[in-house]
């Protein structure tokens, strides 16, 4: 096996790792995963921006130690290597159980995500600098789809200001107190598509620096 061939593997390994530790609430192992410096990194997802350490702080917070939302179907579909910088792309099934109105739910939510990595050093282990999501579909179904099943759910006005890609899971989430905003990128967003992984990209190639809170450090 080539350097690079390893490093993919090795990078693979830890992004797997890091969705399941986030998932089991094992948050030590979780925070391993991403550059040790707190301000080289960034997290953008639909209810949270900023960096790994309050990221953490904020889905222990909400996460109660019990497992619930599940990333599935996660596989690095295109991992690059150049130097001690990489970026990867995945497509990601994101499931969670939600009881609203006295009915059981769950949410399915498609999305693609896209990090940056770093070598800490030549010969150190690969971290994690960014994790951003975009958005490319959701359902939400009776977790129980028999004739006895009623929903009290309604499309309201406030909902249907969200875009098509994360309707349901922004409902689910303002069912949980939380405030998604409604400019996240999405499949209907395409150029907001192509400003994420277009920037992963110049990362790459070493056209800008280490992107803190989305901005370069250039």
């Amino acid at each position: 096996m080539g350097i690079e061939d390893s490093d993919i593997s090795e990078i693979a390994n830890l992004l797997k790792r890091e969705r399941y530790h986030r998932d089991t609430a094992q948050w030590d192992l979780c925070r391993a995963a991403f550059h040790p410096d707190a301000s080289k990194t960034y997290i953008n997802v639909a209810w949270y921006e900023g960096d790994v350490e309050e990221f953490l702080h904020k889905s222990a917070t909400m996460h109660k130690g019990k497992v619930n939302i599940i990333h599935s179907s996660f596989d690095p579909v295109d991992i690059r290597v150049r130097g001690r910088r990489a970026i990867s792309e995945a497509f990601c099934l994101v499931t969670s159980g939600v009881t609203i109105g006295g009915v059981d739910y769950e949410l399915a939510s498609h999305m693609r995500l896209g990090s940056r990595l770093e070598k800490i050093t030549d010969d150190g282990p690969w971290r994690m600098l960014s994790l951003e999501s975009t958005y490319v579909r959701d359902r939400l179904v009776s977790a129980f789809p028999g004739p006895t099943a009623t929903s009290p759910l309604v499309m309201s006005s406030e909902m249907l200001e969200y875009p098509k890609g994360y309707r349901h899971l922004a409902m689910v989430m303002l069912s949980r107190g939380l405030k998604p905003r409604t400019d996240l990128p999405h499949e209907d967003d395409q150029e907001g598509i192509r400003r994420i992984f277009d920037r992963n990209r110049a990362f790459l190639e070493g056209t800008i620096g280490v992107v803190q809170n989305g901005e370069t450090d250039d």
